[in-house]
């Protein structure tokens, strides 16, 4: 027999799907609200101001940190397992093209990434959760972090819960239209790729291009080095862990035809799905780096945009019970996927043993087509988030009472 959740054994008496209902105007309400608002990362002033005024309308005790996270807290009163519903807030510099009449009024910078939807969506569960908070058990936090889209708003996040005493699992979902209204991605092991970003230098000593043995030359070691990076994964890795390397950017001279450069460097990241490669690849890029470089007589340096983000690898057991959530919903459930995009939610999930899915959002018949996420048109189906709204808070439900 499979695993059984407590609400098919009569023992929920919460009507989750009716109170995501209930909310579902007010989501979609705070959703165009964020939309029409958007904040880069570490800038969601107004978006984390908003965010708290709505917690106090509520009667919901929290906490505004000086960096804008927002942590709030529905609270049982009764002892029991803590659980963490994380939505990121932050947005993109987009110039927005949807001409939706709710777009942004910012000019440059979008929700192309459907945070908006996150934070209304946590928005629409405190809400709900606090009316019923009386018949759970434990505590629910709900975290609104920032930084996601620059890797860096989790570490804070993972601390700050770690200071209120931590959390024994954790959840999120994030919108994309890859797949249509009414589907959900919940995938057991790694689900999304962890990135580490690298800009490496190389420095030669400048001259005439007619006189290239009286300069050291910083333009050929660093070519050589990407063609030698693409390889590493044939030589240096198990056939079984997917590794991407992927130099996107070189750069050295001037762009005169005649004038060798004292510099040259190459910006790109590598995507990986088994975290304890972390410092092996850290150590291939320098390592490498190095023994070019002193081919050609040259000296490198590798310096890194951000320390390494880890892969989202969702916990087994929390996932079993997320995938049965969606399957007693009646969603389409899709079990097996991996995807080489990289989320910070990676850093709760590895300190909070969690499930993080992936939402479908799109629907053709209503023209919200398969447009990617961080792209100018995108937008979502905003009747896609009381599933959101159900599924995290049913699943919250299911963990507090195991």
């Amino acid at each position: 027999m499979g695993l059984r959740l407590f609400s098919e054994r009569g023992e929920n008496m919460i009507d989750f799907k009716k109170l995501a209902e209930k909310n579902h105007p007010y989501v979609v309400e705070m959703r165009r609200y964020f939309h029409e608002h958007p904040e880069l990362s570490t800038q969601e002033v107004n978006t984390s101001k908003r965010i708290c005024e709505e917690l106090d309308a509520m009667g919901i005790p929290f906490t505004a940190y000086p960096d804008y996270t927002v942590i709030a807290t529905i609270d049982s009163g009764k002892p029991g397992k803590t659980i963490l519903i994380r939505a990121d807030i932050d947005a993109l510099p987009v110039t927005e093209t949807t001409g939706l009449p709710f777009a942004s009024k910012t000019p440059g910078i979008m929700h192309a990434c459907g945070h908006d939807t996150h934070g209304a969506m946590l928005l629409g569960i405190a809400r709900s959760l606090n009316e019923v908070k009386d018949q759970l058990c434990g505590k629910i936090l709900l975290g609104f972090q920032v930084a996601e889209e620059n890797l860096k708003g989790s570490r804070t996040m993972k601390q700050y819960v770690l200071d209120m005493g931590g959390a024994d699992h954790s959840l999120a979902v994030h919108v994309g239209n890859a797949r249509d209204i009414g589907t959900i991605t919940v995938v057991p092991g790694p689900f999304a790729s962890g990135v580490i970003t690298y800009k490496t230098f190389f420095y030669g000593k400048g001259g005439h291009g007619s006189m290239p043995h009286a300069a050291i030359d910083p333009i050929k070691p660093a070519c050589e080095y990407v063609l030698k990076l693409a390889a590493l994964p044939t030589s240096q890795y198990d056939a079984k862990d997917p590794i991407v390397f992927s130099t996107c950017t070189i750069q050295g001279g001037s762009g005169a035809p005649n004038v060798i450069p004292d510099d040259a460097y190459v910006f790109g990241t590598v995507r990986y799905f088994n975290k304890t490669l972390t410092e092996k690849i850290q150590h291939d890029i320098e390592t490498l780096a190095d023994c070019v470089a002193r081919t050609y007589g040259c000296t490198s340096k590798v310096e890194y945009t951000f320390d390494p983000m880890i892969p989202v690898e969702n916990n087994p057991e929390v996932t079993a019970i997320c995938q049965e959530v969606a399957r007693g919903m009646g969603l389409n459930l899709v079990t097996e996927e991996m995807g080489m995009g990289s989320d910070d939610m990676a850093m709760l999930v590895d300190a909070f043993p969690g499930c993080y899915a992936w939402l479908g959002t799109a629907n053709p018949a209503k023209g919200i087509d398969h447009v990617a996420n961080h792209n100018s048109n995108f937008t979502v189906d905003e009747d896609a988030l009381a599933y959101g709204t159900e599924f995290l808070m049913k699943s919250a439900w299911e963990l507090l009472n195991r």
